[in-house]
């Protein structure tokens, strides 16, 4: 004896019957999912959750054509992966410790190669972005790998911080003619 549900279809009925929706359901967002995941492909993503440890960061992403959430993990001991992590936050108006605020908001995502990328860490990304921000970026990089160094070496980073424009100029024509002089006396030498 079979009973009737309230929409008027058999119980045998509304399982085969949904089975089959449900196949067909996943298997559009499947497809919606492939046709989104295009090489520089921007979308919007809300940020589902945060969650915050001594050596990462892990944002859980979701969007609204798919019921899939991908996770953007950031290493704290990458100075890379903290450099995009001020990026993000920056972009949203936060600064670097209010990361753990960034839950529920929006933010532009694009599709590199395999993974979700946030826009405004493009141009820190290894292989993205203009040459010039890559060049920015892995200045910077350097910077900071520099004044984790001895001594001597923090001095000499901070002094190019610490100088005003004109005496930055001045130091790199001094420079070039030191050296354009130690070519030349390598050359007669």
């Amino acid at each position: 004896m079979s009973r009737t549900a309230s929409d008027g279809t058999t119980a045998g009925e509304s399982a085969s019957g949904g089975s089959k929706s449900d196949a067909t359901q996943t298997e559009y967002e499947r497809l919606r999912t492939k046709k989104k995941e295009r090489e520089g492909n921007a979308e919007q993503a809300e940020i589902l959750d945060v969650f915050v440890d001594e050596r990462r960061v892990v944002f859980t992403v979701g969007f609204e054509w798919t019921t899939d959430a991908e996770r953007l993990v950031y290493d704290l001991d990458s100075d890379r992966d903290v450099l995009e992590l001020e990026a993000l936050a920056e972009s949203q108006s936060f600064d670097f410790e209010q990361v753990s605020f960034l839950e529920g908001e929006t933010l532009t995502v694009v599709y590199a190669g395999g993974e979700w990328v946030p826009e405004a860490t493009l141009a820190h990304v290894e292989g993205e972005g203009s040459v010039r921000r890559t060049f920015l970026t892995e200045l910077r990089l350097l910077a900071r790998e520099l004044a984790r160094s001895p001594k001597a070496l923090r001095r000499l980073v901070r002094v190019p911080r610490t100088m005003t424009t004109k005496q930055l100029i001045l130091a790199v024509v001094v420079v070039k003619k030191l050296i354009i002089v130690a070519l030349v006396a390598w050359l007669v030498l």
